[in-house]
């Protein structure tokens, strides 16, 4: 039996197309083969079925359509488990599955250099996509978040294809189906990106920077934001006719002696409780890093920074793991949220990229979280670093470096009403709070990340936060980085965690910056961190 979710919803047996009748019986298949071989748990089939608002009758109902489900398909297609029901069909027959199935190959071939492999697989994978996900399923089901969470897989494959298809010199040909994709997702940079490389890859210099231009006044336009990183170093490289843009997808272009960069598309890890985390891979270093953001967190938010050096300088020498913890990003934004998942998200990311040790680089609000799973997780971690972080966010229970329980609460109201603005920014960089490009970095990360109660939501899980118990147990060599004068987490709040992991070493820095993306002392910060790990591992 083959099931096909990419477009309109159908399923094949052997004598050819079954059709379901009922639309909530199309919709439960659905759920059950975004999962294949695996348990789907009851309540997750019900959410599926009929989102935050189900019938009184939802589980006997449920039963009803598996009966129907088996009667159509056969009676051993779905199997009852104690705790739901599993599709019993290979990943490879559920087009989903096959479609990122090729998608990592197409992009292992595309970072080992093999662009032709990289081209056939990443074509493969696009050229499955026949429509709006789950087309002919019941509507208004729990299925529409994860509709938008395939299309936007879609198109970061389609973004990966298309890099492939520029390192292979197909410039020109590429011109007119990214002008239409360009019109069709007007706010994706990064197809703007690849618009700018192929038309100065075609030799229409002039043109590419007019695309640059339009860009630009879209983003200002319509959002009131200026273009990331990204696209800012490529009219850079333009005006100053960077020969290395010949070939190449702007995400490893460069305007200096950097070496090639590539980023993987957008991947989804599934945690033990189904919710999925957004995670993506940069470089191919013999070292893995997994970076743990801090309270905002959306996975361009590397690209786009003013400090973007900083993704790039680890990429150089590790294979860099990148997540948005759940609540923020690209992730899911379950219910409830607190440290522990985040751990068990951590784990999970470096499961689904196969990483079994790597060093944990904690950032800001991150760096709790690196902490709690240095010490549950010590045959994982190859060494733990932090950067602005402390153990504890509220004062009480013999910690008076924090906050006051109230303060916090008016603080997150308040900020919770100010959402998207350059609220807090006097607070976590003050002597960046009257600059231009910080304000509307900082505006910009928070609209990408999350919306104003998703935001609220985390602060609340961030302020129950203490994890002071578990540094003692910490074996993995520590660094801790820290500006000397955040106002945010004082230095004092570092050198406790200093004093509490054994062997940790601390670095105090001349700043008063807390987010690391709008640092003054970004060049500081990695130089400690490449050092640390060049010399313990």
């Amino acid at each position: 039996m083959r099931v096909s979710l990419l477009g309109p919803f159908r399923v094949e047996g052997g004598s050819g197309e079954v059709v379901l009748g009922a639309a909530k019986e199309r919709s439960q298949l659905a759920a059950l083969a975004l999962s294949p071989g695996l348990v789907v748990g009851t309540d997750a089939l019900i959410d599926a079925l009929w989102g935050g608002a189900p019938p009184a009758s939802a589980r006997k109902t449920l039963q009803t359509y598996v009966s129907n489900i088996r009667r159509a398909l056969g009676s051993d297609v779905v199997a009852t488990e104690a705790s739901g029901y599993v599709l019993r069909v290979a990943v490879d027959d559920v087009d989903v599955g096959r479609f990122r199935r090729l998608v990592r190959e197409g992009d292992d071939a595309l970072r080992k250099g093999s662009t032709p492999r990289a081209r056939e697989k990443l074509g493969e994978a696009v050229v499955l996509w026949r429509g709006d996900p789950f087309a002919g399923v019941g509507s208004h089901t729990g299925l529409a978040a994860e509709a938008v969470r395939l299309r936007e897989e879609y198109l970061t494959a389609l973004e990966a294809r298309l890099a492939a298809d520029l390192a292979a010199g197909c410039h020109a040909e590429l011109v007119g189906e990214l002008e239409a994709l360009v019109r069709e997702h007007p706010f994706r940079e990064r197809l703007w990106g690849h618009l700018i490389v192929a038309l100065y890859g075609s030799g229409r210099q002039a043109d590419a920077l007019a695309a640059y231009q339009r860009a630009r006044r879209l983003l200002r336009d319509e959002l009131g934001l200026e273009p990331g990183g990204e696209l800012r170093r490529l009219e850079q490289a333009v005006l100053g006719q960077d020969l290395s843009l010949d070939g190449l997808s702007h995400d490893r272009a460069s305007t200096g002696p950097e070496p090639p960069l590539l980023r993987s598309p957008v991947r989804y890890a599934v945690g033990r409780d189904g919710v999925h985390v957004a995670y993506q891979i940069v470089g191919d270093g013999p070292i893995d890093v997994l970076a743990i953001p801090g309270f905002v967190s959306h996975l361009d938010m590397w690209w786009d920074a003013p400090t973007d050096r900083l993704v790039r300088r680890l990429a150089s020498f590790s294979r860099l793991i990148l997540f948005d913890k759940r609540g923020m990003g690209l992730s899911d934004r379950p219910a409830n949220i607190d440290v522990e998942q985040w751990v068990e998200d951590s784990r999970s990311v470096l499961d689904a990229a196969g990483s079994q040790q790597a060093v944990i680089l904690g950032i800001s609000a991150g760096a709790s979280t690196a902490m709690l799973f240095a010490a549950g997780h010590p045959e994982r971690t190859r060494a733990l670093i932090l950067y602005g972080g402390s153990a504890r966010f509220l004062n009480g229970d013999g910690y008076d470096l924090g906050f006051d329980r109230a303060v916090v609460e008016s603080f997150i109201s308040e900020w919770e009403a100010n959402w998207g603005t350059d609220f807090g920014i006097s607070l976590l960089a003050p002597s960046r709070a009257n600059d231009p490009i910080a304000l509307e970095y900082w505006a910009r990360c928070q609209t990408t990340s999350a919306s104003p109660s998703a935001a609220a939501a985390f602060l609340r899980a961030l302020a129950e936060i203490d994890v002071r118990h578990a540094l003692p147990t910490i074996t993995a060599p520590t660094l801790i980085v820290h500006a000397a004068r955040d106002q945010n987490v004082p230095v004092e709040a570092a050198r406790l965690s200093r004093d509490l992991i054994p062997g940790a070493t601390l670095v105090e820095l001349d700043s008063d910056i807390h987010l690391i993306w709008l640092s003054d002392v970004i060049d500081d910060i990695t130089n400690e961190i490449e050092t640390f790990i060049a010399q313990t591992v």
